[in-house]
């Protein structure tokens, strides 16, 4: 339902109010002072009416609110609702991010979300492998994919996969491996120490393979 619409409605309801009380004051008013009984003190008469004008306001604003009460309740659902989501559009575009205007920009938008996801998923489990808090929880050296993997790109033709995977009892793994240029075969790493060895062999390779090669000079 069109919010226009709603607030019409809405204001309405609350019209009736108004108009239930009004109605259920007079109609005890009217019953209260015609049929107040002749034979009673006939001062009474103004106190009566108003004691029935009372009870015909609360009889009548109690059958209104039972008829009424589960229409209220869906329009301030919907009312609640709306507000939830003008305050989620704010929030989004406080932090950048507007609104996306069809499906297009709206997969856009969780495409770049998950690549951002990842990244950070990458950042955060890198404890279990460097807990120095220094180097590897950097997310601004991860790179995130939309398939929940990233890479960390360690030193020419080296770098740091990440992946996440769940058991059958839906506990996350997370694996981190190293890939490299010469060598297609990841290599698993749990420790960053692992990272530490496989690049220090590498460079003494290189190194070795420096002296071995004739000076061009």
């Amino acid at each position: 339902m069109r919010a226009s619409v709603r607030r019409s409605i809405q204001a309405l309801l609350d019209g009736t109010d108004m108009i239930t009380m009004l109605a259920g004051a007079v109609s005890g008013a009217v019953a209260g002072y015609t049929y107040y009984p002749a034979t009673y003190d006939a001062d009474l008469r103004l106190a009566a009416t108003g004691a029935v004008a009372l009870g015909g306001v609360f009889l009548f604003t109690t059958v209104a609110d039972a008829v009424l009460t589960p229409l209220r309740r869906r329009f301030a659902q919907a009312d609640v609702a709306e507000m939830r989501a003008v305050a989620e559009a704010r929030v989004a575009e406080a932090r950048g991010v507007a609104a996306p205007s069809g499906l297009s920009e709206a997969l856009d938008q969780v495409a770049a979300a998950a690549e951002d996801d990842a990244t950070r998923r990458a950042a955060q489990a890198a404890y279990r492998i460097d807990l120095s808090d220094q180097l590897l929880s950097n997310p601004s050296r991860w790179r995130g994919y939309t398939s929940g993997e990233a890479t960390y790109y360690l030193a020419p033709g080296t770098v740091l996969h990440y992946s996440r995977e769940e058991n059958e009892r839906g506990t996350p793994k997370h694996r981190y491996t190293l890939l490299t240029a010469d060598d297609p075969t990841p290599v698993p790493v749990t420790n960053i120490r692992d990272i530490l060895d496989d690049l220090t062999l590498r460079l003494r390779k290189t190194e070795a393979l420096d002296e071995t090669m004739p000076s061009t000079v």
